[in-house]
């Protein structure tokens, strides 16, 4: 009898399992919850009440814009995240917040395609206009022109505050995106065909010099970047393509790749089940001429790292969670990716190694932005919050 009051009898094992499983359950909830607690950013700004789609920092860091789901634009200290000024009267979802060059104007616009010009020092509107839906909105890198983007095509260049006005005709295709050409005369415009035009607007005839090119693409482009010696343009579209292209014949110089069709060297060394839904969502130049390589990133978490010279995949890296934004920090080789599942990441594109992880968003990353000092990021997420982080892996 004694040795039986030892024993576990066999109705008795499913209830010791039970209460064994409940308090894995129990750690593995804790540790969850400890993952979901850790934040490492140093400043959360929480006053939107709806995701927020856009952000920006002007040049010293110390000021963010922000633009929400909410109808709402906010400029705020990075350090306390008091709010300076609220950008008021939008009446659609604010989808650009940006400080001009020099961190003295900040444009906002929503989807109704009202775009608004504040002055950062004096906390004033200083221009407004309303061009319809607005697909795009970039500042100038040198100088206070403003470019936007229409969905029937057309793009519109301003000088701020005068507001004087220049509208390149578009041919009622919608405009997709847009980037300023290093040179700082040129402006390249992806459209919904897969089209590419390059318009010079330092003409002063009334007639701006606008080169349509043959980019190779079928589909939508999805993203477009320059190379900071301004003789290379890399595009990506809904087709699955990556291209380069030579901004001085207008020729396609190689498709890179082919998410979609690519049976090639460079598909091979990542090989997956084709996804009529893969396409690249970002693309960045490293802004260092002496290290030629350009990063791509995907919604399925893929980042190709390309060595240009080449022409090859230097690293191919799957994260866990998809790419909203891929952004160096300034000419090192160190590259941020935005996570849609809220994860900042840092990668070493030499090593093709991550470098640090930063945590504190419970949604997706849908933008980011490197202050010029290379320290300070901000992320806007899902999660109706922007987060300032600080860098100091260099």
């Amino acid at each position: 009898m004694e040795e039986m009051d030892d024993m576990v009898f066999t109705d008795e094992v499913d209830e010791v399992l039970d209460e064994f499983e409940a308090a894995n359950d129990d750690e593995n909830d804790d540790l969850y919850q400890d993952l979901c607690k850790q934040d490492d950013g140093s400043c959360v700004f929480s006053r939107h009440t709806g995701s927020v789609f856009c952000g920006s920092l002007n040049i010293k860091g110390d000021l963010a814009a922000t633009g929400g789901e909410d109808d709402k634009a906010y400029i705020w200290d990075t350090t306390s995240g008091e709010i300076v000024f609220e950008c008021k009267s939008h009446e659609d979802s604010v989808i650009f917040a940006e400080f001009n060059t020099d961190g003295s104007y900040v444009a906002t616009a929503d989807m109704s395609g009202i775009i608004y010009v504040w002055s950062v020092r004096e906390k004033n509107l200083v221009w407004k206009y309303s061009m319809g839906d607005v697909s795009w909105l970039r500042w100038h890198l040198h100088a206070n022109i403003l470019f936007a983007g229409s969905v029937n095509g057309d793009t519109y260049i301003w000088r701020i505050p005068m507001g004087t006005c220049k509208i390149v005709q578009g041919c009622g295709l919608r405009s997709e995106t847009a980037v300023i050409m290093a040179d700082g005369k040129r402006l390249a415009v992806g459209f919904e065909d897969g089209s590419i035009r390059i318009i010079d607007f330092t003409s002063n005839s009334e007639e701006l010099e606008i080169i349509t090119i043959h980019s190779g693409h079928s589909e939508g482009i999805t993203a477009l970047d320059c190379h900071p010696d301004n003789n290379l343009l890399l595009s990506s579209g809904v087709d699955g393509k990556t291209i380069l292209h030579s901004t001085k014949t207008k020729k396609i110089i190689k498709i890179l790749q082919d998410l979609k069709n690519d049976t090639r060297v460079e598909a091979k060394s990542c090989p997956e089940e084709p996804d009529e839904n893969n396409w690249v969502e970002s693309i960045a130049f490293c802004k260092n001429p002496t290290f030629v390589v350009a990063a791509t990133g995907t919604l399925q978490g893929k980042i190709f790292i390309w060595d240009i010279s080449k022409q090859l995949i230097r690293h191919h890296i799957q994260q866990e969670g998809g790419i909203s934004k891929l952004v160096w920090m300034s000419t090192t080789p160190i590259l941020f990716s935005a996570g849609l599942d809220g994860i900042l990441r840092c990668f070493n594109a030499k090593t093709g190694q991550l470098v640090k992880s930063y945590n504190g968003h419970t949604a997706g990353i849908l933008d980011v932005h490197v202050c010029e000092n290379a320290r300070t990021v901000l992320t806007t997420s899902d999660d109706r919050t922007a987060r300032i982080f600080q860098i100091d892996i260099l």
